[in-house]
């Protein structure tokens, strides 16, 4: 008996049992085998052989056609014909992907309907009880004449099935059977090592459990052959990604995948005809592959603030900002603010079904998300064209992207500290500990004896001697790496500011000093509890006196002078400390930051 599919299904995957199936006869086949290929597809579809043999003896006895295609139709649909699901050996595949990327579909009805054309919803089919019982047909079938590298439309051969289903054992055995993994020669620009592309005219965020399904198959493909990272095409796997990411997978799975590919030799800096792979994360796919018979283009793009995001994080700020021509200003943030007002005036357009509507918000999420990827990594708001009203809208519609990027930064400079911190905290924290358990010898009884230390006198040895052994190099490179604004002059502000904080932190009494809290200070005869600020690291100098100030204030005016660099009001710019001062403990120019050095002197900050 078939096992169910795993997963919820999402409202847009039909079950199979409500899916009238029709079987395809390739050309050239002899009469009269048509009933026996209907029982191969059919068995296969509804997951009713037991046994290999079945599908032998249906092949070799019966004449079944073991390159029959099949076609699905949603029942009760008015659709004439259904979707071509695609060849018998590809249906055989169980899908893994927990119902997120179906590998099967079937035509329904357009609402309202459209002729000639229909929708595409994915189909979850049931699982075999075995993977030796998958593996054992579709060698069977193979076996029977299959053509195991059958082109097919919309990503249907086999071994990109496999791929798309995250089925790791069904993409072994199409290997150890020599399925083509480069097929370009035929027209077909799918590449093996590309993401996978929904058939359906929806489709949810990839589950956890997929994507490193996924990534498995990645690695199995390049083990198989180490220089598909590369392989000639149309586009790079890079801009392939760009196109095909639309924000249905996680950050995390795409760095990984990007990983693997870079690290096998793709380039995230190539161009495609003066596009780079940031464009292409910009612009999205206008792809509509579950609207069959070129139904009218909705003219909404999608966009892949993933992808964006990496990318930004592996080349130069020259790169980040490159124009398609020169001269243009078609830059990848251009592009994404285009495509967000436009998907902002169907959201708003009353004259749109809802559906349309519903569909515009939630790309509006999409270009949002890429635009703050694209400002992280340093796409510059001044080089934005602003010659057409149009184009002073596309800018406008940046800049509150660019207030929610900065008011991120101060947590992250706050999680770069901790990072760069952390070894020389987790040392300083054990040395603590184990200091006062030191035997030594003094010459005085009991000998030997432990060590005797004041109140916190362990901590700051602990933390002096953790000092000493903090790498400062991998620090600096923990900041770089981690630091989520960058190719920018507020980047390379708070870079400096907290690179400066790190390495006064290492000259600190111990971490009291460096993290401020609360302290009890005796005030003539009483003993008062006052609040002491975090490390005071940096210096301002002006009107003839220097002032200390941490790294907060410092961020925040980093900051502040961003914001009005383009416009955005100081109200905009989240402060989350000393509110009750409001931005007075912030008032300096940039160029009167510095810091005092050993001997008690002004000293200005690198980053200035």
């Amino acid at each position: 008996m078939a096992a169910t599919a795993h997963g919820q299904r999402p409202q847009w995957v039909e079950d199979v049992d409500i899916v009238d199936v029709f079987w395809t006869t390739p050309v050239g086949t002899t009469p009269g085998t048509t009933d026996a290929s209907r029982r191969l597809v059919e068995g296969v579809v509804r997951r009713t052989f037991t046994r290999h043999q079945q599908v032998t003896d249906l092949i070799q006895r019966r004449g079944a056609d073991p390159n029959t295609g099949a076609q699905l139709r949603v029942r009760g649909s008015t659709v004439t014909y259904g979707y071509a699901a695609g060849a018998v050996l590809s249906l055989v595949i169980d899908n893994f992907s927990d119902n997120t990327m179906p590998t099967v579909g079937a035509a329904d009805d357009l609402r309202p309907p459209v002729t000639g054309s229909f929708l595409v919803r994915g189909v979850a089919l049931p699982r075999w009880p075995s993977r030796e019982l998958e593996a054992a047909i579709m060698n069977a079938l193979i076996d029977g004449g299959a053509d195991i590298n059958a082109p097919s439309h919309l990503d249907g051969r086999p071994i990109r099935v496999a791929i798309r289903a995250g089925n790791e054992g069904a993409l072994s055995v199409l290997l150890a059977r020599n399925a083509a993994v480069r097929w370009y020669a035929a027209g077909d620009d799918a590449h093996v090592m590309g993401l996978p592309i929904t058939i359906a005219y929806q489709c949810t965020a990839a589950s956890p459990a997929y994507e490193q399904r996924l990534l498995s198959v990645y690695r199995r493909l390049l083990e198989h052959d180490p220089t598909l990272a590369v392989q000639d095409g149309p586009a790079t796997l890079i801009h392939s990604a760009a196109q095909d990411e639309l924000g249905k997978y996680s950050q995390t799975f795409i760095d990984s995948y990007l990983d693997l590919l870079v690290a096998h030799g793709a380039n995230p800096m190539a161009t495609t005809n003066g596009w780079t792979a940031l464009h292409d994360a910009a612009f999205g796919n206008r792809q509509h592959p579950a609207h069959v018979n070129d139904l009218v283009d909705d003219g909404l793009v999608d966009s892949s603030p993933c992808v964006a995001d990496y990318v930004g994080r592996h080349v130069t700020a020259e790169f980040v900002n490159r124009e398609i021509e020169p001269g243009s200003g078609d830059t990848a943030l251009s592009f994404a603010a285009e495509e967000l007002n436009t998907a902002i005036a169907f959201s708003q357009d009353d004259d749109m079904d809802q559906e349309t509507r519903d569909l515009a918000t939630y790309k509006m999420s999409l270009h949002e998300a890429t635009i703050r990827s694209l400002l992280r990594c340093g796409a510059d708001i001044s080089l934005m064209p602003t010659d057409t009203e149009e184009k002073r809208c596309d800018r406008q519609v940046v800049l509150p992207q660019y207030t929610a990027v900065l008011n991120d930064v101060p947590a992250a400079a706050m999680a770069v500290v901790n990072a760069a911190l952390r070894p020389q905290r987790s040392l300083a924290a054990l040395l603590t500990h184990l200091l006062p358990l030191v035997a030594h010898n003094d010459g005085e009884d009991p000998a030997p004896s432990p060590l005797a230390f004041g109140p916190h006198e362990s901590a700051a040895i602990g933390w002096k001697i953790a000092a000493f052994c903090l790498d400062m190099e991998a620090a600096n490179e923990t900041i770089t790496r981690i630091l989520t604004v960058r190719n920018s002059d507020v980047g390379r502000r708070v870079r400096g500011a907290v690179g400066h904080f790190v390495k006064s932190a290492l000259r600190a009494s111990g971490k009291q000093e460096v993290v401020g809290g609360t302290r009890y200070q005796q005030q003539g005869d009483m003993r008062v509890k006052v609040t002491v600020p975090p490390l005071q690291c940096f210096a301002v100098c002006g009107r003839g006196q220097v002032v200390l100030t941490g790294l907060r204030e410092v961020v925040h005016r980093a900051r502040l002078e961003e914001a009005a660099r383009y416009g955005i009001e100081e109200g905009a710019i989240a402060k989350g400390f000393n509110e009750h001062l409001e931005n007075a403990d912030c008032q300096f120019p940039w160029h009167q930051l510095g810091r005092v050095d050993g001997r008690g002197r002004f000293v200005t900050l690198d980053s200035n």
